[in-house]
């Protein structure tokens, strides 16, 4: 008897891709460019660059690819027979491709709008967005150096085709995020509690804490952080250091409004249980995760864009019981 598939509508997503200063908050401002440095992560040494800086929008989009790709995406082999897919693997840009597996999808730019957050996904404006995104991330780099194995590989994070016409557009990932969907480690990210967040603080802090605590757990075993220590995983380590007394401490009221808002956003999907934070007068922040995902996401693998689908449609009309042509008059 064949196994039923869980389809997850979370987004399974890649620890490393939480690395403080991947994608930090760029509202208002002109992005820089992208530079993680190389960090030890199990028998990886793994960093980032690009041309641009990538924000809480990029990470928004890439969640939604990722929680889409976990559902029914499908593999890029070494030599995919198709032209799409080679088209996909060619443009990751691959420095020393070993011939991994990639994931890829066909969808469409509004539906990954929608499971991005986006409350306009049909407008110019939203499509303008996501298109300068997906040309973000497909210019961003992930090298990584598997000192266990010995290869080193440099890819881009994403490469895509869309049509301009149609808004169908092929997706595909490079080899952590496939991993992360496909088989190996990784965190899982409700879309339902991103979307009901605001700021970019409140997402990028929410994404963080998703991948450093457990459902049902808490953060540092129960002994919480400082807001000071939650500052790099906002706006990355340098940036932090570097700021002045007086932009630590905007960002650190940033923080608190950030911590409140998950709170307070996240508790009507839980049936009033959502995260419990608790910020003392010292700064020592305590953070607790639900035990289960939205019950949308975790019971009925949902994603935001499904059920935004599934409201849209115009509710079922009630049968007409009374028929004119069976009435007679006395």
């Amino acid at each position: 008897m064949t196994q039923q598939r869980i389809k997850p509508a979370y987004a399974k997503f890649d620890p490393a891709h939480v690395f403080d200063g991947l994608f930090v908050p760029t509202k208002g401002k002109k992005r820089g460019r992208l530079y993680v440095p190389p960090r030890r992560f199990g028998d990886s040494e793994i960093s980032f660059q690009g041309f641009e800086q990538l924000g809480a929008d990029d990470q928004s989009i890439l969640l939604a690819v990722s929680a889409q790709l976990g559902i029914d995406g499908l593999m890029i082999e070494a030599k995919p027979p198709g032209e799409i897919g080679q088209q996909l693997r060619l443009a990751l840009d691959f420095d020393n491709d070993d011939g991994r597996p990639l994931k890829t999808k066909k969808t469409s730019l509004r539906s990954l709008l929608i499971d991005a957050g986006y409350d306009d996904p049909e407008s110019g404006a939203a499509l303008a967005r996501i298109k300068e995104s997906l040309n973000r991330m497909g210019n961003a780099q992930i090298r990584e150096i598997n000192h266990a194995t010995g290869w080193d590989y440099r890819c881009n994070l994403l490469s895509s085709r869309f049509n301009h016409k149609t808004g169908e557009i092929f997706v595909a990932v490079n080899p952590r995020l496939t991993g992360a969907v496909f088989r190996e480690q990784h965190v899982k990210v409700s879309l339902f509690e991103r979307n009901e967040l605001e700021s970019e603080a409140a997402k990028l802090l929410h994404c963080w804490l998703c991948s450093n605590i457990r459902l049902g757990r808490s953060l540092g075993n129960g002994n919480g952080a400082h807001i000071d220590t939650l500052a790099p995983h906002v706006w990355g380590k340098a940036a932090w250091e570097e700021a002045s007394t007086k932009v630590r401490s905007v960002r650190r009221g940033q923080l608190r409004d950030a911590l409140d808002e998950i709170s307070d956003r996240t508790r009507g999907l839980q049936g009033g249980m959502g995260w419990a934070i608790d910020q003392t007068s010292s700064g020592l922040v305590l953070v607790s995760r639900p035990k289960e995902l939205p019950f949308l996401e975790g019971e009925h693998d949902m994603r935001p864009s499904e059920y935004h689908d599934l409201m849209s449609q115009p509710p079922m009309q009630e049968p007409d019981l009374f028929d004119p042509q069976d009435w007679t008059p006395d």
